[in-house]
C-alpha cells in the first residue's frame, strides 16, 4: 500500500519536512526594536555645528528613526539635521535649524553596522537645556518628567511592542555651576535614574562624565552612580575636543557617541 493511499498528499509533505531533520534549524525570535532615549541639558540636545557636517550627514537618514516632535500625531521620521533633530528643547530655541547633537554619529555607527543585529534604530530626543537634576522630579514646576514620559510612551505606542531601550544622558554641568551640594545632586540622580528604568524597563542608561571640561567631583560622583545602579555605565571624556567652554562641537560630539556606543553594547 502507497504512503498516498493512506495519508493525504498534504500530510506526506508535512511528513517528510517532519522526518528531515538533517535541515531542520530553531526559528529565531526577532529582537524587539532597539530605541534610544538622548536626554539631559543642552549637551543633550547639542550645539555641533550643521555647517560643519558632510551633506550626507545632512540628508535625510532611514538608519535612524527619530520621533517628529512637531507633528500632531507624534511619528517617526528619517533623521535629517536642521530639519527634525533638534526640537522643543528648553532654551536652544535659537540652534533649531543650526545645531546637532549626539545622533548625528549615531546614525553612523548605525549604517556601518555598529550597533548588533539592528539595521535601524528609533530615536526620541527629551533634553531640556539649562537643566539642573532637581527640575526632573515629578513634582517639579518645569515639566521636564511628564514631557519625558510622554515622549517616551509615544515610541512604546507606535512601536506597539515594548523595545529595547538605550539611554544616553548628559546631566550634572548646570548643578556644578549652581553649586548644588554633592551629595544632594547624587541622591537625586540616583532617584532620577531609578525613575528612568521604572518608566524604561530593562533599560541599557550610559551617562556621560566630563572630563573634556573639568568638574573632577561631579565626575567622581557619577562614577560612583555607574558603579552602584545596576543597568547603569558612564564614559570618560578626556581627550574630547569642545565647541566652547562647557559644550561639545561638531568633532568633539562624535567622539562623545563612539564611546556611549561601545559602552551601550559592552558585555553586561
Amino acid at each position: 500500500m502507497r504512503a498516498a493511499d493512506v495519508f493525504p498528499i498534504s500530510a506526506v509533505a508535512a511528513l517528510a519536512v517532519l522526518v528531515d531533520l538533517a535541515s531542520w534549524r530553531p526559528l529565531r525570535a526577532e529582537p524587539p526594536p532597539l530605541a534610544f532615549v538622548i536626554t539631559g541639558e543642552s549637551n543633550s540636545g547639542g550645539l555641533g555645528l550643521n555647517a560643519d557636517a558632510t551633506a550626507e550627514e545632512l540628508a535625510p537618514r532611514k538608519s535612524v528613526l527619530i520621533l517628529d516632535l512637531e507633528a500632531a500625531d507624534r511619528r517617526f521620521v528619517p533623521l535629517q539635521l536642521g530639519r527634525n533633530n533638534l526640537r522643543r528643547h528648553t532654551r536652544l530655541d535659537d540652534y533649531f535649524d543650526t545645531c546637532h547633537g549626539l545622533e548625528n554619529q549615531l546614525a553612523h555607527a548605525v549604517a556601518e553596522g555598529r550597533v548588533p543585529g539592528h539595521p535601524q534604530v528609533y530615536l526620541v530626543k527629551t533634553g531640556q537645556g539649562g537643566s539642573r537634576v532637581g527640575e526632573w522630579r515629578p513634582d517639579a514646576a518645569t515639566g521636564y518628567w511628564k514631557e519625558f514620559v510622554g515622549r517616551t510612551d509615544a515610541v512604546r505606542k507606535l512601536l506597539e511592542r515594548e523595545p529595547q531601550w538605550v539611554v544616553w544622558m548628559s546631566l550634572g554641568i548646570n548643578d556644578a555651576i549652581a553649586r548644588t551640594p554633592d551629595d544632594t545632586w547624587q541622591a537625586e540622580m540616583a532617584d532620577h535614574v531609578r525613575r528612568i528604568q521604572r518608566q524604561l524597563p530593562d533599560a541599557r542608561i550610559v551617562l556621560t562624565e566630563f572630563q573634556s571640561m573639568g568638574y573632577p567631583e561631579l565626575n567622581k560622583r557619577i562614577r560612583q552612580l555607574a558603579a552602584e545602579i545596576p543597568g547603569v555605565a558612564s564614559v570618560d571624556t578626556t581627550g574630547i575636543p569642545l565647541r566652547d567652554a562647557n559644550h561639545w562641537g561638531y568633532a568633539g560630539l562624535k567622539m562623545v557617541a563612539d564611546r556611549l556606543i561601545a559602552a551601550s553594547f559592552a558585555a553586561r
